[in-house]
């Protein structure tokens, strides 16, 4: 598989200092030659180690992330929940019967015959069904603790859920939901309970499309086509089906929803608003010629059992009847009312809305032999891939019809190389988050430029281009409001711009933007460069700060405070900081302003006299703040911002003080002097006097204090500020975020160094 480089070094540092909603709630996991190796991280559940805790204890796990209530039902309708183990269901309970298959899956109560549709046509590929469901999961009386592991696919990494098996049944101890054709096997259930816990409860799953199932069973490329569209073009949806096939593709299918919302039968046995599984293709040479060929497909309902097709080559039709016996046993045919059946390709065009397809990732591009053997035939598919975010009124800019906010959406650039002319290229673009937070799908979609060299000098590229080049527009996805959206486009070797964006402004969320090429082709982000600038004239001119008397009050707070060596410690540090920057009612006007610090200055007389009323004011001050602090310590105001306030003197100490526990009197003025600088700053942009910047300020703001940012960190800070919980930019807030580009920039020049 390719690996983007380009901006791997940025991206690194940029994670290092803060995170995002992107990461992720459970154990993550790689796999190297289809082994698992598991991150290490202390914070997640370890199916392992909870395992072994288990049975050393001689019990049986119960999962406290996922409890046997009716907050992981979250379905009104459902209630009088029992909640028993397999092994109270039945006493012979195993987690399979003879092996996994297509037909072990029926639907329950639950509408999530999208999931279900995904499983069964993850049980063709035995390989990739062990990766999702580990092979030492056993009812066996060795191993058997109650607990259980799944492997889904997050946004562009694995993770392992860990549950425990208590499965909703109703009052007669029957299954609620999914549940195997045979009583006594239970992988199906167990499977649907951990895919609930991965989604937040068995109600998030209620309605959702199998191409979205298929992709985290799988982490595949995801695509949908119109069948009832594609009349004239038999031959197109053909090869998509074949060549899918052989390449190891999960299609699914379905027909319209009815407007009662119910799933309402056709005459000819098929469920509106219902997802089938397509689990093979087959053509039938000869039957009436040499030249004529049955174009069939084999299509599952995963209620198991039911309404089944009933037109042409359905399971009694007269059509098998052409067939010797030999014939229908090698395509596979079977007479039975399992929901399985056979419909050929023109039946399935007339009567099939949508056909949804899930293509495996490049890792997963092996096929395999009826025998489940994996072979070593490789497709030759690369991938580059790079995570965003739209947020509000930094690139949440919206659809290219808003001109005047759409140049704010991440920009992308793709470098097509010299000699891939007509190069196939698949871009996918997919909103991430949106089912687990509850939260509607936004309407979504991307366009693609071909560019020149000199278009892209600027990052990112500015209005003007946009208003200028409508014909430089090579392709693009339409706007929907699905999870994944892609678009397949064939691209001579050049430059490329691909900007993705939701359809109206200010829509915020979070998005991985994915290329699968030929060959190796590059994907990076058009975005300005992370680096030092150069620091506002408007704060150089406040001059000499250290002969004012805000700097006689901070002196002679380190002198109060500092030990027999003249070194003060971190928490001291703190203390000052609050005190004479941050204590909200530490108000603006309480402070000598600029004006007044230079009248002060403009006699010696008055700067002596001043001093010594501000360093009176100092004594005064620091013996109300022991008392209030003792009186005070706890309260809301303090709390709220003392994570902020201890993460910014961590990062100020990082930078002088190497890890020592103390700083001296030097360092302690090259700190008061930086937050000093990122306050003049603050003042400046805080133009109404409010004590708090608006957030389009917040870019312009940090570049005055001499750092240049890109989306990527702009996007960050904004997601700190709003887990500090705080609505708008405080000062306080400005300072953690100007010492985290520091910081970031810091480690970005040791990285490239």
């Amino acid at each position: 598989m390719a690996v983007n480089e380009c901006s791997d070094v940025i991206q690194r540092s940029t994670s290092a200092f803060l995170t995002s909603r992107s990461s992720t709630r459970f154990l993550p996991v790689t796999f190297e030659n289809d082994e698992p190796r598991y991150d290490t991280a202390n914070n997640h559940q370890s199916f392992y180690a909870l395992q072994q805790k288990c049975l050393a204890q001689r019990q049986l796990f119960e999962d406290p992330e996922f409890p046997a209530s009716d907050t992981s039902i979250a379905m009104p309708r459902i209630s009088d929940v029992r909640w028993k183990r397999p092994k109270e269901i039945a006493s012979t309970a195993q987690f399979f019967v003879d092996g996994a298959s297509r037909l072990d899956i029926c639907q329950g109560a639950l509408n999530d015959c999208w999931l279900l549709t995904a499983a069964t046509n993850l049980t063709a590929h035995p390989w990739l069904f062990k990766r999702v469901l580990p092979e030492d999961n056993s009812f066996s009386a060795e191993q058997y603790a109650g607990i259980f592991h799944f492997r889904f696919w997050e946004f562009g990494q694995w993770v392992e859920v860990v549950i425990d098996d208590r499965l909703p049944t109703d009052t007669t101890g029957k299954l609620l939901f999914g549940r195997s054709a045979n009583g006594n096997e239970f992988w199906s259930a167990l499977l649907e309970k951990a895919y609930a816990k991965f989604y937040g409860s068995y109600g998030a799953l209620d309605g959702g499309t199998a191409r979205e199932a298929m992709q985290d069973l799988t982490g595949g490329l995801t695509e949908f086509y119109q069948p009832k569209k594609m009349v004239g073009r038999e031959e197109q949806l053909w090869d998509i089906l074949r060549s899918g096939s052989e390449m190891g593709s999960l299609f699914a299918c379905n027909l319209k929803s009815d407007p009662t919302g119910e799933n309402v039968t056709t005459k000819e046995g098929l469920l509106r608003g219902h997802s089938y599984s397509i689990t093979k293709v087959h053509t039938i040479v000869g039957l009436v010629s040499d030249a004529d060929h049955i174009r069939l497909l084999r299509v599952r309902n995963p209620w198991g059992t039911g309404v089944e097709w009933n037109g042409r080559w359905s399971d009694k039709s007269r059509e098998w009847k052409s067939l010797s016996s030999a014939e229908r046993k090698q395509i596979g045919l079977t007479l039975e009312n399992d929901g399985e059946f056979w419909i050929e390709l023109m039946d399935f065009m007339k009567h099939f809305d949508r056909l949804e397809v899930c293509h495996l990732s490049p890792e997963l591009h092996s096929v395999q032999d009826e025998t489940g053997e994996r072979t070593t035939k490789r497709y030759r598919w690369e991938l580059s891939a790079l995570d965003g975010q739209w947020i509000r009124d930094t690139t949440a800019g919206g659809n290219v019809s808003f001109l005047d906010t759409f140049p704010l959406n991440p920009q992308y650039t793709v470098h097509v190389q010299e000699g891939t002319t007509g190069s196939g290229v698949v871009i996918a673009l997919m909103q991430k988050f949106r089912r687990a937070d509850a939260l509607p799908s936004l309407t979504i979609g991307f366009i693609v430029y071909k560019m020149t060299s000199e278009d892209l000098r600027q990052k990112p590229v500015p209005k003007s281009f946009f208003q200028q080049h409508d014909h430089a527009i090579v392709g693009g996805s339409i706007f929907i409001n699905a999870r994944e959206i892609s678009c397949r486009l064939t691209l001579d070797a050049g430059l490329y711009l691909v900007i993705p964006s939701t359809f109206e402004p200010g829509e915020e969320g979070d998005y991985l933007l994915r290329i699968f090429t030929a060959r190796g082709n590059t994907l990076c982000e058009n975005d300005a460069i992370l680096c030092f600038g150069t620091l506002d004239d408007r704060v150089t001119e406040q001059g000499k700060f250290f002969d004012t008397p805000r700097w006689a009050l901070l002196a002679n707070a380190f002198y109060n405070r500092a030990n027999a060596y003249q070194q003060l410690e971190t928490s001291y540090l703190q203390d000052i900081l609050w005190e004479q920057f941050f204590r909200p009612s530490f108000a603006s006007n309480d402070l000598p302003t600029r004006a007044q610090a230079k009248r002060v200055g403009s006699s010696p007389w008055r700067k002596f006299y001043s001093c010594v009323i501000q360093l009176c004011a100092c004594f005064w001050l620091q013996s109300n703040v022991r008392k209030n602090r003792q009186e005070n310590n706890h309260t809301e105001g303090r709390y709220m911002h003392r994570q902020a306030l201890e993460r910014i003197v961590k990062l100020l100490l990082s930078r002088i003080a190497d890890g020592q526990e103390t700083i001296g009197y030097e360092q302690f003025r090259t700190i008061v002097r930086d937050v000093y600088q990122w306050e003049t700053v603050f003042r400046l942009y805080d133009t109404d006097g409010s004590g708090t910047l608006d957030r389009r300020e917040l870019r312009q703001a940090l570049r005055s204090s001499g750092f240049n940012i890109n989306n990527r960190i702009l996007c960050k800070l904004f997601r700190m500020v709003v887990d500090l919980n705080r609505p708008q930019i405080e000062l306080i807030d400005y300072v953690l975020c100007a010492a985290e580009c520091r910081h970031a920039i810091d480690v970005l020049h040791q990285e490239v160094a």
